[in-house]
């Protein structure tokens, strides 16, 4: 049986686990949960097959909090903070290779909508 897939090989920017060309991008609210998902990597995982994903934040193994949790390939984050900014990669071993993505994780702050306020304006003559 043969396979055919698209692959895109490309250096790793100098001192990084990845080319920053090459990067997805996502955005929290502080606060808030998200979920970063391992992109693209449904070619990469055996069907039946539990993938053996490994997490990274800035190209560094990272004691996760409690409030981080990590399942099949998504990293998910309860309650975003400001620490969270930054790059995650996922690594995933294919045959003698890794596959590796990363998503660079900006946060804004909550977005809180003004109460409309009625000015009555009242004149004297």
């Amino acid at each position: 049986m043969k396979v055919s897939m698209s692959l895109m090989v490309a250096e790793n920017d100098t001192d990084l686990c990845y080319n920053s060309k090459m990067k997805f991008f996502e955005k929290a609210e502080l606060s808030k949960s998200k979920d970063i998902t391992c992109p693209d990597i449904e070619d990469f995982i055996q069907p039946g097959v539990e993938p053996k994903i490994v997490w990274y934040k800035e190209c560094k193994p990272k004691q996760w909090r409690q409030t981080i949790e990590r399942r099949k390939d998504i990293l998910s984050i309860k309650e975003v903070r400001e620490d969270d900014i930054g790059n995650y990669t996922c690594e995933l071993p294919f045959g003698n290779f890794v596959v590796r993505r990363t998503t660079e994780l900006s946060v804004t702050e909550k977005k809180f909508v003004k109460p409309y306020q009625s000015h009555s304006a009242i004149s004297t003559l």
